[in-house]
């Protein structure tokens, strides 16, 4: 059976080349798909909405029959919250999924800086089944998707497509199981080496410790980069950081509204 509406939303902005693949699954599983991201890359701007700026939501062309695409001069939350507050009104959609994200989105507090998984958040915030997926990249694509927005080469297209549409189906079926809390964000990660039927487990947040996030330029200016501690399980459960590790797909479900 499928969903009646799915809200796509991410942070890597219309030009994504993950975008269509992750659309393409949807299309499958949901009688209607209704996107709306960013125009520009917003990555790494976690809950930002847009207070002081005038948006504009601009119509796309779509390759899909059952898929309506916009693209808003905002962030993932504006998305969001204009998709919902005004495209949705009297017809919510059945999930809110924000991905496929160019990389990893992994542990706590980290998460809260991330466009994907704040997207999310911010569906959770209104009481609707939200998701936040994500594919870590092996170091060689980082450069291609992440950094220039070409389209993935055929092995990780491979990879993209399997995850999307494994991605895809578990939404659905955790929607129409109707097992969730009302309020929590699912967040997924899908490993570098990802395929078809390989193992998928439930999974918390690692407890990371900050990191510097910048180097010291000669000049003595500062320049991004990213790190990462290995973290630590707040309970029974492996953590996202040890999952993908041990090239495992996983999901952890963080409250966003008790």
């Amino acid at each position: 059976m499928k969903l009646r509406r799915v809200l796509i939303s991410n942070d890597d902005g219309i030009s994504s080349p993950f975008l269509n693949r992750f659309l393409e699954a949807f299309a499958e599983v949901a009688d209607e798909v209704l996107a709306v991201v960013p125009a520009q890359e917003q990555s790494w701007i976690g809950r930002a909405f847009s207070r002081h700026k005038t948006l504009t939501l601009s119509p796309q062309n779509s390759p899909l029959k059952n898929a309506k695409i916009f693209a808003l001069d905002g962030t993932p939350c504006d998305c969001v919250n204009i998709a919902l507050g005004h495209l949705c009104e009297g017809e919510m959609p059945d999930a809110v999924v924000s991905g496929i994200n160019i990389g990893q989105n992994l542990g706590l507090p980290l998460l809260w800086s991330s466009g994907t998984f704040s997207a999310a958040a911010e569906g959770a915030g209104w009481g609707i089944a939200s998701f936040a997926a994500s594919l870590q990249l092996a170091n060689e694509y980082y450069e291609i998707c992440r950094l220039s927005h070409q389209m993935p080469p055929e092995k990780l297209d491979k990879i993209l497509a399997a995850a999307c549409r494994h991605c895809a189906d578990f939404v659905r079926e955790k929607v129409k199981q109707g097992n969730f809390r009302i309020g929590n964000a699912i967040n997924i990660n899908y490993p570098s080496e990802y395929a078809e039927g390989a193992e998928f487990v439930k999974c918390e947040p690692a407890s990371v410790k900050l990191l510097p996030f910048y180097k010291r330029n000669p000049d003595g200016k500062f320049s991004f980069k990213y790190a990462i501690d290995s973290g630590v399980s707040r309970g029974g459960l492996p953590t996202d950081i040890e999952c993908l590790a041990q090239n495992k797909a996983c999901y952890s479900e963080i409250c966003v509204r008790p």
